[in-house]
């Protein structure tokens, strides 16, 4: 019921385009047939002469017309529209954020309270034109000290590594995947815990894309993220946009759970 209220815009908007469609549609090819031998018989303009093509197309020409000329309008009306102003959890299969961008033409997306591995999808695949971010929810770091790095479990092969990004929230070894834990492992830590105030930090941003520059080629990298949104906006753009041009080959994110201890779930989410 909270998807449904979250996305009830959209939802009436796909309603429309297809229940309108059917019923302007039908209408037309009634009333275009009972005039049809007038047209013919009354030929004066260009507009006319348009109007008896599209009654000669046939019932596919006028349905794929009315539905096009719905869609252009609703693609207009969403034009300024930002998807996920509610203060619901925006937990959507990609597929949905598809259609809303590429269908009903909406070009904004709110990033907060959607789910890291989807904030990283999104922005990764450049699906939308923006993520727009208040400057005021995230106000950015001053003074801070040094992002601290670590690493730890790194052999001789060193094909999949983990890269801990601690933001918010500190990540403990147990919260990580039990089949994971042994991998070789970048922790990046913005704070010790002491601040857990939501902060835009250029350092942790800088931090991490000096560390995974510095990785050479590699088959894949495992993500474990308590960011931001506006961090994560930054670090996915900046980072690891360059999908398969970059060093690294696959690039997975696992996502917290947000109960009990806040293990990392075992289910991987390819972002490419």
């Amino acid at each position: 019921m909270i998807k449904i209220r979250s996305n009830i815009r959209q939802i009436i908007e796909t309603i429309i385009l297809l229940v309108g469609t059917r019923l302007i549609s039908a209408y037309l090819i009634r009333e275009l047939d009972l005039f049809r031998e007038y047209f013919l018989k009354n030929i004066n303009s260009i507009d006319q002469l348009l109007l008896l093509f599209i009654m000669d197309s046939g019932d596919n020409a006028i349905i794929i017309g009315t539905f096009l000329i719905i869609l252009y309008f609703i693609v207009r009306y969403n034009r300024d529209y930002i998807m996920n102003q509610n203060n619901f959890y925006h937990n959507y299969p990609y597929c949905w954020y598809w259609y809303c961008r590429n269908i009903l033409g909406i070009k904004r997306c709110n990033l907060v309270l959607v789910p890291i591995y989807m904030q990283f999808k999104l922005v990764i695949n450049h699906l939308f034109d923006a993520y727009p971010l208040s400057d005021d929810d995230y106000p950015e770091s001053e003074d801070e000290e040094e992002c601290k790095v670590t690493k730890f479990n790194f052999t001789n092969d060193n094909r999949e590594i983990n890269l801990i990004l601690e933001d918010t929230y500190l990540i403990q070894e147990f919260q990580i995947p039990p089949n994971k834990q042994q991998l070789p492992t970048i922790k990046i830590s913005r704070n010790n815990g002491d601040n857990m105030e939501r902060r835009f930090s250029q350092r942790f941003i800088n931090a991490v894309i000096t560390e995974v520059k510095n990785i050479p080629n590699i088959a894949r990298i495992n993500i474990y993220a308590t960011t931001n949104p506006k961090n994560t906006l930054n670090i996915a753009q900046r980072v690891f946009k360059n999908a398969n041009r970059g060093n690294i080959e696959h690039l997975y994110v696992y996502q917290q759970e947000n109960t009990g201890n806040r293990n990392f779930k075992s289910d991987e989410h390819k972002i490419y």
